[in-house]
C-alpha cells in the first residue's frame, strides 16, 4: 500500500515537471535517412521512443511464455496428478479403518504415486492381509521396501508385526533377527523381538531382552515388572513340569531361582512361583534345600501353603528351623497353618508333648482334617487310643445315623 502510494506521488510530480518543460517549448527533431525525412517535436520523439521500448519488451515477455507454456502445463498436471493421488489414498485409509478391505487395497494402489506412495504398500498389505491373502500382503511389503530407499526398518518392523498376526511367529523371528542384526542398537526391534520371543514361549531370551527395554525406557516400569514376573513364572512352571533330567536337579533349578531378581521376588503374585517351585524341590527330595530358601521367602510372603509346605521339609538344623517358626508365631499368634507346621517342626526336634500342644492349639482355630490327621497318629503313638478314635470319627466328616452293630467277639 504505502509503495504504490509513492509511486502515484512520483508519476504525479514526473507528470508535473514533463508539462512545464512541454509548456516551456515543445523542440524540435529532423531525422533523415537515405530518402527517408522524419520531422517531429522533442516530446512527441521522446514519447514514441519510450512507446517503442515498451513494445519491445512486451514482445520479448509473450515470447518468453509461450516458450515456457509446456513445462507450465507438465507442472499443472503434476500438482493435479498428486492432488488425486492424495485424494485416492485418503479414500483407502477411510475404507481401512472402516473394515472394507477390498476396496482399501484398490483406492491405496491407485493412490500409490510420488515419493509416499511407501504408506500407500504397506497400508495396502494390511488390507490384504485383512481378507486373509498373505502372500499378496508379503508382495506389497517387498513393494513397500523397493519403493523407498532407506525404510528397510520401517517396513520390516510392519513385516514382523503382521506376521505376528498371522501367527508366524518363527517367521517373525526370522525378520526381527535380521532387522537386529542390521539395526543392533535400535530399541523398537528389540520390543518386537520382545513379541516374538513371548508367542513361542521362549521366556529365556525375554528374560534376556528385558532389562534393555528397561534401560531405554521402551517400557513403562509397570509393564516391565509385570512381563518379568510373567517370564518367571513360565520359565520355572516349564522347567519344573519338564521330563528332562535338568528338572530333577536340585543344583540346576537353584541357579535359576537365584538368578531372580530381588526387585521380582518381592512383587505381589510371587508367592504362586515360590510355591509351585519349592514343591518341585520338595518331591525330588533336595528337603533340606527347600527348608533354608523358604526361611528366605516366608517374611517376604507370608502365604498359608508356603507355610504348610515348611513344616513338611527337614531342614539341615531342626532346632534352628523350630525357632524360626516360633519367631513368626509371635508376629501371627493364632495361625492356624502356622500352629501346625510348629507343631510338625515340634515332632522333628522329637519334642512330642509340644507338638501335641500346637496341633490342639490350630485345631482350635481351624477345624481342618490334616490337622486331626495329625493329632490321630500323634495320639495313636501315645496310647491315647480313644483320643485317637473320636479324632478319626470326625475326621470322616459324615453324621451317620445310629444302627445296630456287631458286638464284640473275643478272639
Amino acid at each position: 500500500m504505502k509503495r504504490s502510494l509513492i509511486a502515484l506521488l512520483a508519476l504525479l510530480v514526473a507528470g508535473s515537471v514533463l508539462g512545464h518543460f512541454m509548456l516551456q517549448g515543445s523542440g524540435y527533431i529532423l531525422i533523415s535517412f537515405q530518402n527517408w525525412v522524419i520531422e517531429t517535436s522533442l516530446w512527441v520523439f521522446i514519447l514514441s521512443l519510450l512507446a517503442s521500448v515498451l513494445a519491445i519488451y512486451g514482445v520479448i515477455h509473450l515470447i518468453n511464455n509461450l516458450l515456457k507454456t509446456p513445462s507450465t502445463l507438465q507442472d499443472w498436471r503434476g500438482r493435479r496428478g498428486i492432488n488425486v493421488a492424495i485424494a485416492k489414498t485418503v479414500r483407502g485409509l477411510i475404507a481401512l479403518a472402516e473394515g472394507q478391505w477390498q476396496q482399501a487395497e484398490k483406492y491405496l494402489m491407485a493412490g500409490a504415486k510420488g515419493k509416499g506412495k511407501i504408506i500407500n504398500y504397506l497400508a495396502a498389505a494390511r488390507a490384504a492381509q485383512y481378507r486373509g491373502d498373505y502372500e499378496h500382503s508379503d508382495e506389497l511389503i517387498a513393494q513397500a521396501t523397493k519403493s523407498t530407499k532407506g525404510a528397510d526398518l520401517a517396513v520390516g518392523l510392519q513385516h514382523a508385526q503382521l506376521q505376528i498376526e498371522r501367527e508366524q511367529y518363527e517367521q517373525a523371528l526370522a525378520t526381527c533377527l535380521r532387522l537386529k542384526k542390521q539395526f543392533p542398537k535400535h530399541q523398537f526391534v528389540n520390543k518386537m523381538l520382545l513379541k516374538a520371543y513371548t508367542a513361542l514361549d521362549d521366556w529365556q531370551a525375554v528374560l534376556d531382552i528385558l532389562p534393555q527395554l528397561n534401560k531405554h525406557k521402551i517400557l513403562p516400569t509397570k509393564k516391565f515388572l509385570q512381563l518379568e514376573l510373567e517370564a518367571y513364572e513360565k520359565l520355572i512352571r516349564t522347567m519344573v513340569r519338564s521330563r528332562s533330567a535338568s528338572s530333577r536337579d536340585a543344583k540346576t533349578l537353584l541357579k535359576v531361582w537365584h538368578g531372580i531378581p530381588a526387585r521380582t521376588v518381592k512383587l505381589d503374585g510371587f508367592n504362586h512361583i515360590a510355591i509351585e517351585f519349592f514343591t518341585h524341590l520338595k518331591d525330588i527330595g533336595a528337603q533340606e534345600e527347600t527348608e533354608s530358601e523358604l526361611r528366605k521367602i516366608l517374611p517376604l510372603h507370608f502365604d498359608k501353603e508356603l507355610v504348610v509346605l515348611f513344616g513338611w521339609v527337614k531342614g539341615k538344623d531342626v532346632r534352628k528351623q523350630l525357632l524360626f517358626a516360633k519367631d513368626q508365631l509371635k508376629q501371627r499368634p493364632n495361625d492356624a497353618h502356622l500352629l501346625l507346621t510348629l507343631g510338625r517342626i515340634a515332632l522333628m526336634n522329637e519334642l512330642f508333648t509340644e507338638g501335641q500342644e500346637y496341633f490342639e492349639a490350630s485345631l482350635e482355630q481351624l477345624n481342618s482334617a490334616e490337622t486331626r490327621s495329625e493329632l490321630s497318629r500323634l495320639y495313636l503313638a501315645n496310647g491315647q487310643t480313644d483320643k485317637a478314635l473320636k479324632m478319626l470319627k470326625q475326621g470322616l466328616g459324615l453324621a451317620l445315623p445310629e444302627l445296630p452293630l456287631p458286638e464284640k467277639h473275643p478272639m
